[in-house]
């Protein structure tokens, strides 16, 4: 018998009749492998917004953490500024000038007024000409007249200077403004606040000549050295929170890197007329975290005499 062998031409496929066609068509039974195009791009889009999450969650993270930095490191810098300040406090208990010409009431009762006498101590000195030798050390002008605690701010009995977080020469070379310290003028050997023009009071630690000096402050071109406030109280003479150093205006007040310090020194006395008895200190650090400034505020008080 012969045999006539088959032919499937949809071996393994359903066959299908096509209306166009004589012969039938074919699609495969068996399931298909691998993702459609609409699925991979709901997963890229998935995929996405996750790591932009973790981005975000880990940008924010990395800012407060250098914003929890710096806020501890400007913590450091208003303690020792306090503590130095301290120390510069000329007393019978610590008079490291070595003077031993002290205020006394009979001074400004005389007649005439012993003006001489009465312009000495107990109170605060400035950094003098040479902060190694200690030429020229003079009391602060404030430490003869002191305000009551009720009055604002007064050039004669309020002291404010602001500063970089430098470490300054021992001999500063005359320049408007330093070389060390963009916030000052050097005049014969001293530096000078450049709004105020009070003597600085406060030196950070080691001479900016030395290996591992401080150089946490550098001015920017334009530098302007006061702070913007949009809150008039620090720009209104008659407020208790004035200070000649604030402005409304911010052009190039930010023009600058690392650490400034603010000390704001007011001279007290319980009777007007009398030597300074105690002081009320406010030390104020700033800094920049991108193109907002930051600030960190620590208060205290000085007594100095306790006469009246």
């Amino acid at each position: 018998m012969r045999q006539t062998a088959e032919h499937h031409p949809c071996s393994g496929f359903t066959s299908v009749l096509s209306p166009h066609v004589l012969a039938p068509s074919c699609y495969t039974s068996r399931p298909r492998h691998g993702f459609t195009l609409i699925e991979v791009m709901v997963a890229m889009a998935i995929l996405m917004i996750v790591m932009v999450s973790v981005f975000m969650l880990i940008s924010v993270s990395a800012t407060s953490l250098k914003n929890s930095e710096m806020l501890e490191t400007a913590k450091n810098i208003g303690t020792y500024t306090v503590e130095y300040l301290r120390a510069r406090d000329v007393t019978l208990d610590n008079n490291f000038i070595n003077t031993d010409s002290w205020y006394r009431a009979a001074d400004l009762t005389a007649t005439p007024p012993d003006l001489g006498n009465a312009s000495a101590f107990p109170g605060l000195v400035d950094l003098g000409s040479n902060l190694v030798e200690k030429n020229n050390l003079a009391p602060l002008s404030i430490n003869t007249n002191p305000a009551l605690s009720s009055t604002t701010y007064t050039s004669t009995s309020f002291y404010s200077s602001l500063q970089g977080y430098v470490s300054l020469a021992d001999s500063p070379l005359a320049a408007s403004p330093s070389v060390e310290d963009g916030n000052a003028n050097v005049v014969a050997g001293k530096y000078y606040d450049r709004v105020t023009g009070v003597p600085y009071v406060v030196r950070f630690p080691i001479s900016s000549s030395s290996s591992g000096a401080i150089s946490n402050f550098t001015a920017l071109a334009g530098y302007n050295a006061m702070i913007y406030s949009d809150d008039s109280a620090y720009t209104t003479t008659s407020s208790r929170q004035y200070d000649p150093h604030y402005t409304s205006t911010k052009a190039n007040t930010t023009a600058y890197r690392g650490f400034r310090v603010l000390t704001q020194i007011a001279a007290r006395a319980q009777t007007a007329g009398t030597h300074v008895q105690y002081y009320d200190v406010r030390v104020t650090v700033f800094w920049l975290i991108g193109s907002a400034e930051h600030s960190y505020s620590i208060s205290t008080q000085i007594t100095t005499y306790g006469g009246s």
